[in-house]
């Protein structure tokens, strides 16, 4: 299996678009911490001062993001059945028209694109040259 929730996980953690997850990751756990502050929020910013207040969202923000990645693997049974992911890849990928689908096939075989083209010339040309020999040997 190609697309599995582990393999979606490592891409989105590691992958080239990394930091944009962890951008995302960081403004909607800050997010998070101020709906769970809640009505007492002028309260902890009394007590605590505006520049403690927002260290401590930045500290919690910061330790999601350290813990992440540790943990998520305790999602993957979850995330595989939540997103049904083998049924959703079938369902969309017949949906995909031939240009579409040759789009999404493309990336697979570019790199073996010379040699599915020899192979393919050279059965090719073996093929014209038994018909040849078929066709005109007595």
């Amino acid at each position: 299996e190609i697309m599995n929730t582990k393999a979606i996980w490592e891409s989105v953690l590691n992958g080239p678009k990394r930091q944009n997850f962890f951008a995302m990751l960081r403004a909607h756990s800050i997010v998070f911490t101020e709906n769970m502050v809640g009505g007492l929020r002028p309260v902890a910013i009394t007590a605590m001062g505006p520049a403690r207040f927002a260290a401590m969202k930045e500290d919690i923000a910061t330790k999601i993001m350290e813990k992440l990645p540790t943990i998520i693997d305790q999602s993957y049974e979850y995330s595989t059945y939540a997103l049904d992911m083998e049924n959703t890849l079938c369902v969309k990928m017949q949906s995909l028209t031939k240009k579409e689908f040759e789009r999404v096939l493309h990336p697979v075989f570019e790199e073996d694109e010379f040699t599915l083209v020899v192979v393919g010339a050279f059965l090719g040309a073996l093929a014209g040259f038994l018909q040849m020999i078929i066709l005109y040997t007595d």
